[in-house]
């Protein structure tokens, strides 16, 4: 039997959605209209656009770090008769696994022009999105077609995650210039949505612990899973179609957009030069009536075979869970009888800069907003993404490259005729891989119409004025004779205009030596090594003491308590998930308090690190606490505060899979560097 059949919420995770960014490289194109909305109201102002209408598009997105797919069935479009092994394959690495998918359709919607400095839009949009997060490696190889390895072992999966959002709006934008003069312009804009909720569902568990042997008996299997959805989706799988669905929207709910737009414009050709944006998207959220089934669900199925588990043709989603309950699988606890599902806020940071006559380069950040543990909120995935674009009225043509916050790096293309649109965030980098984890796509089709040009024709007083600016660099090296330090010799900005001959950082007028590339710290001049330890004073943490390179310069410390102290700090231990020291770390700790007494030119670095068990945050705090309880036991030993400092670096630098026991027991830990040179001299 297919394993995939395994768990309810097994069979959840496998077709949940996740997020990320929508139609990669085209939304910050000048011409972009409709869709350059949808990403910052601030840019509906004063558009390229006097009316733009959005006639359809769409953008499709989906990655994943568990399964490889054969380039060659991407690219034909060949998704029928895959399977495990056939098409498809698990990915050869032990990570967390996470899945995506991504959906954005924008319908018929439009921005008009109203004056020179107001405008207004109408925008229609439908999204599905979702994240599959914390899916341990050894749960997942029991899907599928299942590891032999994975049989007969007790596997532990923490903190599964899955959560998925459909949702339909209905928008009202405006937009409007602040300020406006000759050479820049700020704009700002706002969009207020209706949020029609089509249906929410959010599966996520403690710690789940399962044993299965290969006649798919189950061992062991017990946990508390819980189970929340949308009252429409209870009579899913009776036969019932998506138009049955749509009729009973369970949600409503109101969002809002907000954005602004600074931009300056080549004087020559009145074009933007650069333009910088921020916006924070999506802030609201949908109240939804649940299901009488969205409830805790305590899971003790030992003796069973997984086939119990498995959903029947025909069965729908009600029949389904009370089915689990009477059968005694599962016991259930009451739930709430409405949830409040967010929208994925988002913020985004955007610039925009022309390179050379319609050559532009495009930066963008998208940051999430929403807390990446909540068990009901799906959330966009951070991506930052660099667009080099070739931009004019009727043709853009545009190659991202992003960069996602699950590791994931890709490389597109994408162009712009007239009203179409079409364009990939991955398919360059999908060409040169025999294996997919990622791809995306999107298209649109616009009715653009034009503003009239409004280049003003420069008159005589323009032309003198310009002119008399140009005689105010008489050197022609970018500085104005008024600021430049040398009016009468080209040199770069960073010198206020003055010359370097030998490339030091030292203004020819300054330089002690000036025919010689030396040290800015030492006024042009080779820095000296002042102690004769072949470590220039520059480089050296000890400039009057001898010392040995690989030290900064400073005098080599014993090895003897270098050894010691990193004994010591393989045997701290603290209580669990507390900064308090257990008692048995006392003794070590005191043989580094020893070493300190001994040698007072010995100074004390403490670091505290965790596993990946919890939020980013409360880890961060944890390791901090560690660090300083370290700090504060060797100082009431007689240590000068002034000889240590510690940090705390939560889970970020982990020397240990945290996939198993033993390598999390490792990523637990405490370490202390020992160094001699003087505080205001280190490097953190």
């Amino acid at each position: 039997m297919n394993k995939r059949s395994t768990l309810f919420l097994l069979l959840t995770c496998l077709y949940l959605t996740a997020s990320s960014q929508s139609f990669i490289g085209y939304g910050y194109d000048n011409y972009s209209g409709v869709n350059g909305l949808i990403l910052n109201p601030g840019t509906l102002a004063d558009g390229k656009y006097k009316v733009n209408v959005n006639l359809f598009a769409i953008s499709g997105l989906a990655g994943n770090n568990a399964y490889e797919l054969e380039r060659s069935k991407l690219f034909s479009f060949k998704f029928n008769h895959l399977s495990d092994s056939n098409g498809y394959y698990k990915a050869n690495n032990t990570a967390v696994k996470y899945l995506y998918l991504n959906t954005d359709i924008l319908g018929p919607s439009a921005t008009i022009n109203l004056t020179s400095k107001d405008a207004l839009g109408l925008i229609t949009r439908m999204r599905v999105l979702g994240n599959v997060s914390n899916l341990g490696n050894s749960l997942f190889h029991l899907l599928g077609d299942a590891d032999a390895n994975y049989y007969n072992l007790d596997i532990i999966n923490p903190s599964l995650q899955t959560k998925v959002h459909a949702f339909a709006e209905a928008g009202v934008s405006y937009g409007r210039v602040l300020m406006k003069n000759s050479r820049s312009e700020l704009k700002i804009g706002v969009t207020g949505k209706y949020i029609a909720g089509l249906g929410y569902g959010s599966v996520y568990s403690g710690p789940l612990l399962m044993n299965i042997d290969p006649a798919h008996q189950i061992a062991k299997l017990n946990g508390d899973v819980t189970a929340q959805y949308s009252s429409n989706f209870d009579n899913l799988g009776a036969g019932s179609n998506v138009s049955d669905y749509l009729k009973h929207m369970p949600g409503h709910g109101l969002g809002l957009d907000l954005g602004f737009v600074y931009e300056t414009k080549n004087p020559q050709t009145g074009e933007t030069k650069l333009r910088l944006g921020m916006s924070v998207t999506d802030i609201g959220q949908v109240t939804y009536k649940n299901s009488p089934n969205s409830q805790q669900y305590t899971i003790t199925a030992d003796g069973r075979n997984t086939a119990e588990f498995q959903k029947q043709n025909g069965e729908t989603y009600d029949d389904y869970f009370n089915r689990l309950k009477t059968s005694g699988l599962v016991v259930a606890k009451s739930a709430a009888a409405n949830s409040t599902v967010k929208l994925p806020t988002a913020l985004h940071v955007n610039g925009d800069y022309e390179v050379y006559k319609r050559l532009y380069i495009n930066a963008d950040v998208l940051l999430n907003m929403v807390a990446t543990n909540s068990p009901t909120n799906p959330n966009y995935v951070t991506t930052f993404t660099v667009t080099p674009r070739l931009e004019k009225k009727w043709v853009s043509i545009y190659s991202p490259v992003s960069y996602s916050a699950n590791g994931q790096l890709n490389w597109g293309a994408g162009f712009r005729f007239g009203p179409l649109f079409v364009g990939s965030g991955s398919v360059l980098s999908s060409l040169i891989k025999q294996r997919i984890t990622s791809a995306d796509a999107h298209m649109g089709l616009t009715i653009p119409i034009f503003q009239q040009n409004k280049k003003k024709t420069p008159t005589l007083a323009d032309t003198v004025y310009r002119d008399k600016n140009l005689t105010h660099d008489r050197d022609g090296d970018g500085v104005v004779d008024e600021k430049d330090e040398c009016p009468d010799s080209a040199g770069p900005i960073a010198l206020i205009g003055c010359p370097d001959s030998d490339g030091d950082g030292v203004p020819n007028k300054k330089d002690k030596c000036p025919g010689v590339k030396g040290s800015p710290n030492f006024r042009g001049c080779p820095a000296p090594d002042t102690d004769g330890d072949s470590v220039n004073d520059d480089d050296d943490k000890c400039p009057l003491v001898k010392g040995v390179a690989s030290n900064f310069g400073c005098p080599p410390i014993k090895p003897e308590y270098i050894s010691t102290v990193n004994h010591a700090a393989d045997r701290v231990f603290f209580v669990r998930a507390k900064a308090t020291i257990e008692k048995i770390s006392l003794n070590e700790l005191n043989r580094v308090v020893a070493i300190l007494q001994t040698d007072t030119t010995l100074r004390l670095r403490i670091e505290g690190y965790t596993d990946s068990e919890g939020t980013d945050e409360r880890n961060q705090k944890l390791s901090d606490r560690r660090a300083r309880a370290v700090f504060h036991y060797l100082h009431l030993q007689g240590i000068d505060a002034d000889r240590m400092d510690y940090i705390g670096y939560g889970s970020k630098r982990p020397i240990a899979s945290n996939d198993t026991p033993e390598g999390m027991a490792q990523n637990r830990r405490t370490e202390m560097i020992l160094m001699n040179y003087p505080k205001d001299k280190h490097k953190q």
